[in-house]
């Protein structure tokens, strides 16, 4: 599916540009129009891809209980950190000198498993 999708992003892609005349990088930005883009017929797909992972994921009745937990594990361990950044793993500690605290916890989570996460939360929070 992959290898389709972007096999089918390229393909369109350079047709795009072919068709607009599009040579140059400054040619791209000076363009009104997104030049990156699926055929119709796979963006028919996607969107209606999206849309059943909208309605029967993302959004689900039977999966808010789990979304709940989810969201108050992420925002938990972030304050947690934000509050205590000496608990972060040294090279988050070490990150944090040269970037924003909030981007490298962020980052932190970001990277981690579903069983790293809940292992965290335990151990800080729980």
């Amino acid at each position: 599916m992959f290898n389709r999708l972007a096999g089918d992003l390229v393909t369109n892609t350079q047709s795009r540009l072919k068709q607009a005349g599009i040579e140059t990088l400054p040619d791209v930005r000076l363009y009104q129009e997104r030049m990156a883009a699926f055929s119709p017929e796979v963006e028919a797909e996607r969107k209606q891809i999206k849309d059943f992972l909208h309605e029967n994921l993302y959004y689900s009745a039977s999966l808010a209980g789990e979304k709940d937990d989810a969201e108050r594990i992420v925002s938990e361990l972030f304050a947690f950190w934000m509050n205590n950044p000496t608990a972060l793993p040294h090279y988050y500690q070490e990150k944090a000198g040269q970037e924003s605290l909030p981007r490298v916890v962020c980052d932190y989570i970001a990277g981690m498993t579903d069983h790293f996460i809940i292992e965290q939360y335990e151990k800080h929070c729980g």
